[in-house]
């Protein structure tokens, strides 16, 4: 209750400007504060016995601040739905599996770089040292990001958010410099009772409630591919993707009822109308007691039949193909290049396989977005001085082009359009590696 009210006040105070001195916390903390603990391996296992009723209580849940179990319930339908499984590698691999690049900023403005500064400030670049223009900057962000131990795994839990609709990365700083970056775990974030749109993350001393991430200055990168404004666990596809996974959960549980009773023969037997009630009695017992080894005795007196079940439609596998049709469509925004078999052509395919294209572009530009504002940002300001131009990062999509169409495309725009292509970006694209200086190369008109 007393901080509850204590917080009330400062809100209050903070909206009416007054002159409350700055908070320690808004400053790059050097130490790490997200480390492994006990918590992050239980699991609540929402899945088992899921209704609809029950996963509204689940997205419920996450509204009011506390999305763990929604988190949970997605890695769950991973686990249990391999199509959501397949559709999803597909959407998260198309984007972290192509090469990244660092690209100077658009005004190349020389800077001054200043002194490594501390944790706790930034400070102003120093007018006594020489300048530095953008490719430098450029350089020395790509050479501290190879540095970085963690970068590949942090970029892997960062495409998450495509499907979760947020994923969170500490920055870990020793005297001003990066020196590793530390994915923070789906079950670690909540939001503000107060104010729902404020982010926060549960740390060892803060295990329940949290710190907020907007006090610690270039300490988080947060990326939020589809915020949607006030909600900050509404973004990405789970939502749509688990009331399709309800629909299949069930009707599969119930296809499984149904092959057990309409995929096994229907036993029939006869007997005289002479028999006694305890007869038939006992010959219902001894029917339903055939197992799959069928073993029984009756009377001469019986006829026994074993009648093959019926082989009509299936009426369960209708909603199945709808379910992974439409969760298809939802992740790569076609369903041709998974469903071939049912319609389409190999052709039609690739034809759709570019309108997933035009989704991994998207996915690109969020991924950028976020890398340039709170990873790239952060390290550049730390180290040439806030007026430095920060660097671009993006990915190339030239490794899904048909490299003989890029050597044909490459020919025309060099010999006849007479464009400047770098050499640099020919290699790669083509995926030819540069040679060495001692190294032979193959001379034009030697290769037929």
């Amino acid at each position: 209750m007393i901080r509850s009210a204590r917080t009330l006040v400062t809100t209050a105070l903070r909206q009416l400007g007054s002159l409350l001195p700055p908070s320690r916390s808004r400053q790059p903390i050097g130490s790490q504060l997200i480390h492994s603990w006990r918590e992050d391996a239980l699991r609540s296992y929402p899945t088992v016995g899921l209704t609809p009723s029950r996963m509204l209580s689940l997205l419920q849940s996450a509204d009011a601040g506390m999305p763990q179990s929604m988190f949970e319930l997605f890695a769950e339908m991973l686990q249990k739905w391999p199509r959501l499984t397949a559709v999803e590698s597909t959407r998260r691999l198309a984007l972290t599996g192509l090469d990244w690049e660092l690209t100077p900023a658009a005004a190349p403005t020389p800077v001054r770089p200043g002194p490594s500064p501390s944790p706790s400030s930034f400070p102003s670049p120093s007018s006594s040292q020489p300048t530095v223009t953008a490719d430098a900057v450029v350089e020395w962000c790509a050479m501290r990001l190879d540095q970085l131990p963690a970068l590949r795994t942090t970029l892997d839990h960062l495409a998450n958010a495509i499907g979760q609709g947020i994923s969170v990365a500490e920055l870990v700083w020793e005297r001003g410099e990066l020196i590793d970056l530390v994915p923070v775990p789906m079950s670690r974030l909540v939001s503000d009772r107060l104010e729902p749109c404020r982010l926060r993350v549960r740390t060892q001393e803060h295990p329940t409630d949290g710190i907020a991430l907007d006090e610690q200055a270039n300490k988080w990168i947060i990326h939020e591919p589809r915020a949607t404004p006030g909600r900050p666990f509404q973004g990405g596809l789970l939502r749509a993707s688990a009331l399709l996974y309800i629909a299949q959960n069930l009707s599969f549980k119930d296809w499984l009822v149904y092959s057990q009773i309409a995929g096994m023969p229907i036993r029939v037997a006869q007997f005289d109308s002479g028999v006694t009630d305890q007869d038939k009695a006992q010959l219902l017992k001894m029917l339903g007691s055939l197992g799959t080894e069928a073993a029984a005795v009756f009377s001469k007196n019986i006829d026994l039949k074993l009648l093959d079940a019926a082989s009509g439609p299936r009426p369960y596998e209708a909603i199945q193909n709808y379910c992974n049709t439409e969760i298809t469509i939802l992740w790569l925004g076609q369903h041709l290049t998974t469903d071939i078999r049912q319609s389409g052509s190999r052709a039609a395919a690739e034809i759709h396989d570019r309108v997933r294209e035009d989704l991994l572009v998207d996915d690109i530009h969020d991924e950028a977005e976020t890398i340039r504002r709170d990873l790239l940002t952060p390290m550049v300001h730390a180290r040439f001085g806030p007026q430095a131009p920060v660097p671009h990062f993006r990915r190339s999509l030239v490794q899904s082009v048909d490299t003989k169409v890029l050597a044909d495309t490459l020919a025309v725009a060099v010999n006849r359009i007479g464009m400047r292509v770098p050499s640099r970006w020919a290699h790669r694209s083509l995926g030819i590696p540069e040679p060495t200086n001692d190294e032979a190369v193959l001379q034009a008109g030697t290769v037929r």
